[in-house]
């Protein structure tokens, strides 16, 4: 099936978080932009703004239904410059009206300083100084005014508007104007924090970049499971805590537009929960001791014991160069659905067996 950017929109809806504490504790630097209950609800209005956007992405059949640009992926990551490019467009106005957007003494209004810096184009080369054309500009801030924006003194109605002409742009939320404090606190967390293990702060609205608590994993889980049915969220919810309690450690990966919960053993990573627009919810397990305990996977279901049996390495039928790998090296991968049902206990089996070989 094709995947478009409606498709997108309804996964980057899922990243976003359930729900926001009202008593999340907000780290000292913020503290100097605003109060934290300012913050507070800023975040949530950035959350509601989030929302807002990828509803209009989904309901609006021009945009909905363009299709996904260049190769089919087998890699986790999504790259916005090159896939979907208006997606992009709109995280790249939005980061720029929150890192170099100056915030007004109420908090209701940003002023952007010429037009160059509100057109930046954002991407994975942090030192690009690419601006986005005045077409897509015009239909950018046309559609996020459709989400509530107003650009003053910017006439979106002109066929072409002397937009690059502007000295400064007034940039104001009117039906939620805190919206503007959370926007300028999340853009600069998005500059200063965000890592290839964390890059998409702002579009992923993650106040728990801002906060003083460091262990996120249960909080992430909880978004992480949030979409599936119960039986599911019970069962991984039980994987999860029963790897800790084997002595694994757990890492958190967000790299672009994907969740890996990675679970370690002696710093060997060896099992994986993942989350991704192309792959979708995945269990991946890297075993290496197998050879160790075939009695235990010969008592393995058939359906289980052949998936074992093909191993876990890269297609090269189908091409295991630059940018055809599928990933196969990463170890067995299961999609996370109703199979897992049935199967989750020898998955528990399996690696317990794994472990006990280390």
């Amino acid at each position: 099936m094709e995947k478009t950017l409606g498709n997108m929109a309804a996964y980057l809806k899922e990243l976003l978080p359930v729900w926001i504490p009202e008593d999340f504790e907000v780290d000292e630097p913020f503290l100097e932009i605003r109060d934290g209950d300012e913050i507070r609800q800023g975040v949530n209005g950035v959350r509601n703004l989030m929302i807002s956007i990828c509803d209009s992405l989904i309901e609006n059949k021009d945009f909905r239904d363009v299709p996904i640009k260049g190769k089919k992926k087998f890699s986790d990551e999504t790259t916005l410059t090159i896939e979907f490019p208006f997606l992009n467009n709109i995280k790249s106005v939005l980061i720029n009206i929150g890192q170099l957007g100056i915030l007004s003494e109420n908090g209701d209004s940003i002023m952007m300083v010429g037009w160059d810096s509100l057109s930046l184009k954002r991407s994975l080369n942090k030192n690009s100084r690419t601006k986005i054309s005045l077409p897509q500009m015009r239909k950018t801030l046309k559609f996020l005014s459709g989400c509530g924006f107003s650009f003053e003194g910017i006439d979106l109605e002109e066929k072409k508007p002397e937009l690059s002409n502007e000295d400064t742009i007034v940039v104001t939320y009117p039906k939620e104007p805190k919206m503007l404090v959370g926007l300028r606190v999340l853009g600069l967390a998005q500059d200063q924090l965000a890592t290839r293990k964390n890059d998409d702060i702002l579009l992923r609205c993650d106040y728990r970049s801002l906060s003083k608590t460091k262990d996120i994993s249960p909080s992430i889980l909880k978004d992480f499971l949030n979409p599936m049915p119960e039986g599911l969220r019970e069962t991984l919810s039980h994987l999860h805590q029963h790897y800790l309690d084997s002595g694994m450690t757990c890492q958190l990966d967000l790299g672009f537009c994907c969740t890996h919960f990675i679970y370690s053993y002696k710093r060997k990573p060896l099992w994986r929960l993942s989350k991704s627009f192309h792959n979708g919810y995945r269990i991946i397990l890297k075993t290496k001791q197998m050879d160790k305990y075939t009695d235990v996977i010969n008592e393995f279901p058939k359906e289980l014991r052949q998936k074992i049996n093909k191993g876990y390495g890269c297609d090269r039928k189908k091409g295991s160069g630059h940018g055809n790998c599928q990933k196969g090296c990463e170890g067995f991968s299961f999609p996370i659905d109703d199979r897992l049902l049935d199967m989750s206990n020898d998955l528990i089996l399996w690696q317990d067996s794994e472990l006990a070989f280390w």
